[in-house]
């Protein structure tokens, strides 16, 4: 059993920091591959493989993502693919992210305002008011950083980025009319699956990796995986994590649960995640 304490700083800033430098080796890699495979004439040209794939991320998931009329989510709906990508909070203090994203926010609430149709908080404008956010952007909101934000706007952006981590793992999450297009890619797959959710942390943004639930998640993920099936692959695609979607859900947290200790609540449910993904993927 893995336990892991809140007040473990420095062994979380060392297992983050380890994480982190993976990451950015693997990237790096993926980079020189890219570069090595096609002529680099200017920065057009480096960065068109980028693109396209985020515009291959965009649009396949943007449905899930409706907004009203003339405005987009591409940021939002590019973090169900890309949680690591940077567009809103980028070259900024979290500070910084949460002042834009306040400002961004402000400008969208004007924009409906002067179309004629203020902000409803329908899923459409609340898609549409933070559709330009990254997910360190969000994340600065639902954490309500620096005071700046409502307690709607904290719930709309916790929604949003569970929603985010729903989709990146399989579970459908959005609109109850577009749920007959949405393909699960992990079907049968439960390694698959968790193999996902913590790709998905793993690019989390770097406040939200250095909390303890984060902490204490990704090690209930990793051991899980580590202990599944044995050497045959056939072995780890037979029944599924029912509560896979909710462990992710759990890295975001409004504060408002004042019964327990911080510590005690990821203890607990560290062990308890762990229990049952273990009983899953053995």
């Amino acid at each position: 059993m893995i336990i892991a304490s809140a007040s473990t700083n420095a062994a979380m800033s060392a297992y983050t920091s380890a994480v982190d430098t993976k990451a950015a080796a693997d990237a790096q890699k993926r980079v020189t591959q890219d570069d090595q495979a096609k002529p680099q004439n200017d920065d057009s040209v480096s960065l068109s493989s980028t693109s396209t794939d985020y515009s291959a991320s965009i649009t396949g998931n943007a449905p899930f993502f409706p907004v009203r009329s003339g405005m987009n989510a591409d940021a939002l709906v590019l973090g169900v693919s890309k949680p690591g990508a940077i567009s809103s909070s980028k070259d900024k203090t979290f500070a910084e992210v949460s002042a834009d994203a306040r400002k961004r926010m402000d400008e969208k609430y004007a924009l409906m305002i002067a179309s004629g149709k203020p902000y409803t908080g329908s899923d459409e404008d609340r898609n549409a008011l933070m559709g330009d956010l990254d997910r360190r952007s969000l994340n600065a909101v639902a954490t309500n950083q620096g005071g700046k934000f409502t307690a709607q706007e904290q719930a709309s952006a916790q929604a949003l980025m569970r929603q985010q981590a729903r989709l990146a793992t399989g579970y459908y999450s959005g609109p109850a009319d577009q749920q007959k297009n949405w393909k699960d890619p992990f079907i049968n797959d439960p390694f698959g699956r968790a193999t996902a959710a913590l790709a998905f942390m793993d690019n989390m943004s770097p406040e939200e990796k250095a909390t303890p639930e984060w902490l204490s998640q990704h090690l209930s993920l990793e051991a899980a995986l580590n202990q599944s099936g044995g050497a045959d692959p056939a072995e780890k695609k037979t029944g599924h994590f029912h509560n896979l979607a909710e462990i992710l859900a759990g890295v975001v947290t409004d504060g408002s649960d004042s019964e327990q200790s911080s510590a005690a609540r990821n203890a607990d449910s560290s062990a308890e995640i762990l229990k049952k993904l273990q009983s899953l993927t053995s």
